[in-house]
C-alpha cells in the first residue's frame, strides 16, 4: 500500500481521437511506463459533448481543448495530483497548461512527434501555394512555438537532430522519444504467400511524400513478378491517384487498417516494406516510424539513403537507396531478384538490432522514467 503511494503520477494530453490505435502511446506511455508511474492518458472526441473516464483514460470533447484545465478542474479531476503532464504537438493546449503550472505545481513535458508547421509549409512550396503571408505565418508560429517551448521542464522531440534542426537553442532539457518496438508484438519473419515478391507501403500519400515516385517506378520495373499493397487511412484518395497508373492496376492492392492488429497482419503478409521519403530536413531528421511497424514482423525496409538512416540501419538490415526513379527502379528489381532466406535473414538482423537499441519501449520506458525522477 505504501508503495503505491510514492508513485509519481503522469497525465499525458494526446492530440489522438478517441479509439485511435497509436504506435507510441499504445506500447510506451499506456504500456511500459506504468510500471515505474501512475498514467493517465487525455484524448478527445468530435462525436460526444460529455466528458468521459475511462479507467485510467479521459475522453474530452474537442471544443474545450483550449481550455482544458479548466474544464478537467469542473469535471473533478484533481490536477494537483499529478506530478507530470506532458501535451502531444498541441501549442494551444500547451499553452494553457503552463498557464495552470505553478497552480497546480506540475512539472511539464512537451512532445513533438513530427515538425507540422515545416511539414506545411514545406508542401506549400511543392504544390506552389506558398505565399509572402504565408512565410510571415509561418514565422510567427514559428517563434511563439520556441516561446512556449522555452517556458517547459522537459522537450520530447523525436529525435536529436529534429531538435537541432527545427528548436535550436530553445534551453530546455531535451529527451528524445523516437518511434521503437513493442517487445509484446514482435514476430518472426513468414514468407509471404505465391511466388511473388509482395511489398507494403504504409501511411500517407500526399505531395510533399512524392509517392508518385515509387508508382513510376514500378511502373518501370522489367519484371511483372510482383505485388504491392499500400495500406492508408484514406482508400479514396489512393484510388484516385492510382487512376493515373493503369498499367500497373492490377498489381497494386489498396487497403485500410482500422487498427495496430489488423496494419500487423497486412504487414506480416509481405516480403518488403517501402519507407522512401524525399532527402528533406522534415523527414531527413527522423528515421521513419512506418519502419517499426515492418521489423515488428522482420521485414527489412526500402529506406532512404541518408545519414538518419544509416545511424541506425546498415547494408546488413535495411534496402537503401537515393530518392530517385533510377535508383528505386534499381532497387526494386535487386530486391525482386533476392532470396526469400536472404530478406528474412535481413528482416530478423534489423528487428534484434532495434529491440537491443534504445528503440524497444521497454527500454524506453525505463529511461523516461530515470529522466523524470531527475526533474
Amino acid at each position: 500500500m505504501s508503495e503505491n503511494k510514492t508513485r509519481k503520477k503522469l497525465l499525458y494530453i494526446t492530440d489522438q481521437q478517441e479509439y485511435t490505435d497509436h504506435g507510441t502511446i499504445g506500447p510506451l506511455f499506456n504500456g511500459y511506463l506504468k510500471e515505474h508511474l501512475d498514467v493517465y492518458i487525455v484524448y478527445f472526441t468530435k462525436y460526444k459533448n460529455s466528458f468521459q473516464a475511462k479507467g485510467t483514460d479521459y475522453v474530452i470533447p474537442q471544443q474545450y481543448k483550449k481550455e482544458i484545465c479548466r474544464y478537467m478542474d469542473v469535471k473533478d479531476v484533481d490536477l494537483a495530483s499529478f506530478d507530470f503532464v506532458f501535451v502531444r504537438n498541441m501549442l494551444d493546449v500547451l499553452s494553457d497548461v503552463l498557464k495552470s503550472r505553478d497552480k497546480y505545481g506540475f512539472k511539464v513535458g512537451y512532445r513533438v512527434s513530427f515538425p507540422k508547421t515545416e511539414e506545411a509549409y514545406e508542401a506549400a512550396k511543392v504544390d506552389n501555394n506558398e505565399t509572402f503571408f504565408g512565410m510571415i505565418g509561418a514565422y510567427l508560429q514559428k517563434f511563439s512555438k520556441n516561446k512556449l517551448l522555452s517556458q517547459c521542464d522537459l522537450f520530447m522531440p523525436t529525435s536529436k537532430d529534429m531538435e537541432e534542426m527545427f528548436y535550436p537553442n530553445s534551453g530546455v532539457k531535451s529527451f528524445p522519444l523516437p518511434s521503437g518496438l513493442d517487445p509484446a508484438r514482435i514476430t518472426p519473419h513468414r514468407e509471404s504467400d505465391g511466388d511473388e515478391r509482395h511489398f507494403i507501403y504504409v501511411g500517407t500519400l500526399d505531395s510533399l511524400r512524392r509517392f508518385e515516385q515509387i508508382l513510376i517506378a514500378f511502373t518501370r520495373v522489367k519484371s511483372d513478378n510482383w505485388h504491392l499493397n499500400i495500406s492508408t487511412f484514406n482508400p479514396e484518395f489512393a484510388k484516385t491517384i492510382m487512376g493515373r497508373y493503369s498499367t500497373i492496376a492490377d498489381k497494386v492492392s489498396i487497403i485500410k487498417a482500422d487498427n495496430l492488429n489488423e496494419l500487423m497482419v497486412q504487414v506480416d503478409d509481405c516480403d518488403v516494406g517501402i519507407a522512401l521519403l524525399p532527402d528533406i530536413p522534415v523527414y531527413s531528421t527522423a528515421v521513419p516510424a512506418k519502419i517499426m511497424d515492418y521489423y515488428t514482423c522482420a521485414i527489412p525496409a526500402m529506406l532512404t539513403d541518408n545519414p538518419k538512416n544509416r545511424s541506425l540501419f546498415s547494408d546488413e538490415d535495411a534496402l537503401f537507396c537515393h530518392f530517385n526513379i533510377e535508383d528505386i527502379v534499381e532497387k526494386l528489381e535487386e530486391i525482386i531478384d533476392m532470396s526469400q532466406e536472404d530478406i528474412a535473414k535481413m528482416g530478423h538482423a534489423g528487428q534484434n538490432k532495434l529491440l537491443s537499441h534504445k528503440r524497444n519501449y521497454k527500454i524506453m520506458a525505463q529511461e523516461l522514467y530515470k529522466e523524470l525522477e531527475s526533474l
